[in-house]
């Protein structure tokens, strides 16, 4: 996958996996991470899927829903080359922080979910589950930060809470944000996201 590797002033701090929306690529993000951890390192990605030119993590049908058989696929591929690129790039890939918004942090979601050894914590920006039945293992020691709009046309209100129960009802530890806003990511959301990294190094 394509990606941009930026290194940290302090390499005590948890490294920032950016993963952007549909139609971003890896600069999409880049002033967010400024915002929530100037200091830390960062691996962004771009999404390798391409609809009607916009790039995704991951396909989804015409009707909005998500194809699952990508959704497993490249979920397990963006999890290995992470742990890959930790080698290469010499940080623990067990300490990152997914920081997603929509696409990019619907796979990430679905990583928690369904891979024990993916992301630990994350931020998820308007994020849903993807439906489909999911392991049962703990994801006790797992934190992660939410935020969702009420009056999202994308990500339901029902699908964010929908997450929000699936990863507290696996122990998960759950932050989260809930604005009147729609999709678009907001300042408040971000600085919000910004004080929650913080309070994990606390």
């Amino acid at each position: 996958m394509e990606h941009l590797f930026i290194p940290g002033k302090n390499t005590t701090l948890d490294p920032l996996v950016l993963l952007h929306g549909t139609g971003g690529d890896e600069r999409s993000m880049l002033q967010l991470a400024e915002i929530i951890a100037p200091d830390a390192s960062i691996l962004s990605f771009r999404g390798d899927v391409s609809e009607q030119g916009a790039n995704r993590f991951f396909a989804r049908y015409a009707d909005g829903s998500f194809d699952l058989a990508s959704l497993k696929e490249k979920t397990g591929q963006l999890v290995l080359e992470i742990k890959n690129l930790a080698t290469e790039y010499d940080f623990n890939a067990e300490n990152v922080v997914a920081v997603g918004y929509s696409n990019g942090a619907n796979i990430a979601a679905n990583a928690i979910l369904t891979d024990a050894s993916s992301f630990q914590k994350a931020i998820l920006f308007h994020a849903m589950p993807s439906g489909e039945a999911m392991p049962d293992f703990s994801l006790a020691g797992t934190r992660v930060f939410l935020t969702a709009g009420v009056n999202d046309p994308l990500i339901s209100a029902k699908g964010s809470q929908a997450l929000i129960d699936a990863l507290k009802n696996r122990s998960a530890d759950v932050a989260e944000l809930w604005t009147e806003n729609g999709h678009n990511l907001t300042l408040v959301e971000v600085e919000a996201a910004r004080d929650w990294y913080v309070a994990q190094h606390d």
